[in-house]
């Protein structure tokens, strides 16, 4: 008997699991500030960032489904996120604002600073389709999230992208998800949304309903009972050992 769960859509965040901050940017940056480290150590660094943001995340949002949303950007402050990761490797308090402050810039540019695709995205978008799943994306971004996966060669694949300013929702609150889920026509217990913020990511999907998976690079992140992969190229493997696909279904029916 075959007890995997069954699975209709994989749900993608966009930065930090389909995209990637430009560590490689960021150490030259701090170098020129007389920092020195390596994109290797800020990407350990950005855990720690992560663990911060969730201190200062408020939580889930406890919204009827008629009340407005507060201002985009009130769960947390992204500087906890990005100041955690400068402090991590060793930035001294006194630079982290200047640190920050051209991290800023250089995400209002053209460059922006989620400029790299996640090293494995493209493989398992490629690897997912063929399982009979719909697939999407939903951000909490500026505007730009599907001009980030366009740049980055992750977009083919994902049937849309919503974005948080767009619709004027941001994760945590159920309702974004619930947004992508009436758009595929999936319930939300046979979708699976992929993440790599605990407490936007993996609360506000469960919040709607949804399976989930977190990104966790060192396997010290996750906390009890989340389902962790160490990088996104794990996703595919963890898909076909926990679900049932249409895929899986048809080949059971042969």
């Amino acid at each position: 008997m075959d007890d995997r769960l069954p699975l209709d859509a994989v749900i993608f965040d966009a930065g930090g699991t389909l995209v990637r901050l430009d560590f490689e940017w960021i150490a030259g940056m701090l170098g020129e500030l007389g920092v020195r480290t390596t994109a290797d150590a800020l990407r350990r660094g950005e855990v720690d960032g992560r663990r911060l943001y969730d201190a200062a995340a408020t939580g889930v949002l406890n919204l009827s489904p008629s009340a407005p949303h507060p201002p985009l950007g009130s769960t947390a402050p992204v500087e906890a996120y990005w100041g955690g990761m400068l402090r991590a490797v060793g930035c001294p308090p006194g630079l982290v604002d200047d640190g920050l402050a051209r991290m800023h810039a250089r995400q209002r540019s053209d460059a922006f600073l989620w400029a790299k695709p996640m090293e494995g995205a493209r493989g398992a978008l490629d690897a997912l389709l063929p399982l009979g799943l719909r697939v999407a994306c939903v951000s909490n971004s500026d505007g730009r999230a599907e001009a980030h996966l366009v740049r980055c060669g992750v977009r083919e694949g994902l049937e849309f992208v919503i974005d948080s300013q767009d619709v004027g929702i941001e994760k945590p609150d159920p309702r974004i998800f619930a947004l992508a889920l009436e758009r595929l026509a999936v319930d939300p217990d046979r979708a699976l949304y992929v993440g790599d913020i605990r407490s936007v990511d993996e609360t506000g999907s469960r919040s709607a309903g949804m399976q989930f998976v977190l990104l966790d690079p060192y396997g010290d992140y996750a906390g009890p009972g989340t389902a962790g992969i160490p990088t996104i190229a794990d996703l595919p493997r963890y898909v076909a050992g926990t679900f049932r696909t249409v895929a899986s279904d048809a080949r059971r029916s042969r």
